[in-house]
């Protein structure tokens, strides 16, 4: 995930996600932000104002990333990804459809998220 420890995670850490949706503040808009990659279970349209929180063993995680001006929450810090910097992070290791079905058969249903 980019953190500054090269090392392998202790025995039965935990790598958490917290999604936050703010829509008290106005999120930048990248230019990109269809080009980039999104996970095929994600079915609806994700708007602006959704945020990624990463934490390691309950310590929050600070992705290289995020750290620059409007790839984070302007109030929060750079702690708090938008959603497409987030997206932009993790594309280089999350598998295409076409490497999932390869590697591991047939791909998981798709799941409709209501809010």
């Amino acid at each position: 995930m980019g953190s500054v420890d090269p090392n392998w995670l202790p025995f039965a850490s935990m790598l958490t996600f917290e999604l936050f949706k703010d829509g008290a503040t106005p999120a930048p808009q990248p230019a990109q932000r269809n080009a980039l990659p999104k996970p095929s279970t994600l079915t609806q349209p994700v708007g602006e104002d959704h945020y990624v929180r990463v934490l390691l063993n309950d310590e929050v995680l600070t992705l290289p990333t995020c750290q620059a001006h409007g790839k984070h929450h302007s109030r929060m810090g750079p702690s708090l990804c938008t959603l497409d910097a987030f997206l932009e992070h993790v594309a280089p290791i999350i598998a295409t459809e076409e490497e999932y079905a390869k590697d591991c058969g047939t791909m998981p249903a798709t799941f409709d998220y209501e809010e």
